[in-house]
């Protein structure tokens, strides 16, 4: 088991690697100049000492692994269209917002997603069922883009129920927080649906019955306790994806997140705040993997001893 966690860890380092060197690449190629518009009225003593300030007057393969040496020492480099914060501190300051949207968001997705699921696999073929899984269809056909400006405007400005933007209060967390968990609630219920089928399907589901428990026990402690796995295995990932998904919902909504500095560094050509964010986002995905990954392979040693695990 120690070998098998050594190997994924190793493979997780290769990963964040990988999209460092490659964040570094991208971010070189991008058009414009990290200095801004109007750089080239910038006198060119001052562009000089600017260009030296932030190593940019480096060749690049020094420049590379002095970034390399930065995000080893936890050192994602000062903003460029802030120069007086770093990047980790920006993090520290606007993710919490950005989280707390990402967690109410995915408790949503989770109660809700859960619920039209058994709902539409006990209501098979009938009303119940098709409401839910036209729910679904909308869900992962409206994206959350397109579901945020629909409900700031019909919800928050021409029916006044909530509020359109901003953070400032409970309330204000609502509509975000929908707009961001609908196409979640989507997936969790139709595999919810799929699962708790195939489960009411087995043979241990008819003896239950046979025995005379009553249907609330068999769906309780029987059906929804075994069709719950699946949707326990992709919680994870699910949440990741939440979480970055929130730099757009964020914008629409005026929240004081991350989402407002991801944008603004990629029209800015802010070379660190980009890699910065990029980095911290991949981060967060690859713990979440490695986690899961170790779980696996502690509930099913079959994970570990296979081919990838040898």
């Amino acid at each position: 088991m120690v070998k098998f966690i050594l190997r994924r860890f190793l493979y997780a380092l290769i990963t964040l690697w990988l999209i460092a060197s490659f964040t570094f690449v991208l971010m070189k190629n991008l058009p414009g100049n990290p200095l801004g518009e109007g750089s080239e009225r910038i006198p060119k003593a001052t562009k000089e000492m600017l260009m030296k300030q932030y190593g940019l007057d480096k060749p690049l393969w020094e420049q590379y692994l002095t970034f390399m040496n930065n995000i080893i020492h936890g050192d994602l480099g000062a903003s460029y269209q802030f120069p007086a914060h770093k990047v980790t501190d920006i993090i520290k300051q606007a993710f919490p917002s950005s989280l707390e949207l990402g967690l109410i968001s995915i408790v949503i997705a989770i109660v809700v997603g859960l619920a039209l699921g058994i709902i539409a696999s006990l209501k098979h073929n009938k009303a119940g069922d098709y409401t839910a899984m036209f729910i679904a269809i909308l869900g992962v056909s409206i994206p959350s883009f397109v579901l945020g400006p629909l409900l700031s405007y019909y919800i928050g400005v021409k029916w006044g129920i909530l509020p359109a933007g901003l953070w400032k209060g409970p309330s204000y967390r609502i509509l975000p927080s929908l707009a961001l968990s609908f196409g979640t609630i989507a997936i969790l219920a139709r595999l919810m649906r799929t699962s708790m089928l195939d489960v009411l399907n087995q043979d241990y589901i008819k003896t239950a019955k046979s025995k005379g428990l009553t249907n609330f026990t068999v769906v309780v402690k029987h059906t929804i306790r075994n069709a719950i796995l699946p949707v326990i295995t992709i919680i994870g990932p699910i949440f990741v994806n939440v979480i970055t998904g929130t730099l757009v919902v964020e914008q629409i909504f005026s929240v004081p997140g991350l989402g407002k500095h991801f944008v603004t560094s990629v029209y800015s050509n802010d070379y660190t705040m980009i890699s910065g964010l990029t980095i911290f986002y991949s981060s967060i995905l690859i713990l979440v993997i490695f986690i899961t990954d170790v779980v696996y392979g502690f509930v099913d040693p079959r994970i570990r001893l296979g081919k990838g695990g040898k």
